[in-house]
């Protein structure tokens, strides 16, 4: 399970470290896509991104199709070298504001994790812990039993 959250620098060659905590559960070849809903990267390990993506396969066709295009043209497959780190697809870290950053924030989303720039993650961490958040959250959760 990927959890916790890392600052990392990005290199001249746009490469950035996978968390040493994270390699074993990323393993040898992951799958970078953009998220389809935060503004952030996901990495995901090849088994993780075949059980996200057997999930889409599922939907029915007229909505497959668009979901489809959005995430399968979104996403890059890379391969860690010998030290942990992947070079960042420049494209996808246009679409998310991470090209020319000097640093990342890398976070454990329990499947995969994200790849965020800086200034964005603490955006989204403020708004995820303000209190009207929380409060919300904690409705939903006793609406469901939890």
């Amino acid at each position: 399970m990927l959890v916790g959250a890392y600052k990392h620098s990005v290199d001249n060659k746009n490469r950035i470290f996978i968390p040493v905590k994270f390699r074993p559960d990323l393993g040898l070849e992951c799958i970078l896509s953009r998220d389809i809903k935060l503004k952030c990267l996901r990495l995901y390990s090849l088994d993780e991104w075949a059980r996200y993506t057997e999930k889409i396969e599922a939907l029915p066709s007229v909505l497959m199709s668009d979901l489809r295009q959005m995430i399968f043209h979104n996403s890059d497959e890379v391969d860690p070298d010998s030290q942990g780190r992947i070079i960042l697809n420049q494209r996808l870290c246009a679409d998310v504001g991470l090209l020319g950053e000097k640093e990342v924030m890398i976070t454990g989303a329990s499947t995969h994790a994200q790849i965020w720039n800086v200034s964005e993650w603490e955006k989204f961490t403020e708004t995820l812990n303000s209190e009207e958040n929380k409060k919300a959250v904690i409705e939903e959760l006793i609406k469901i039993g939890f």
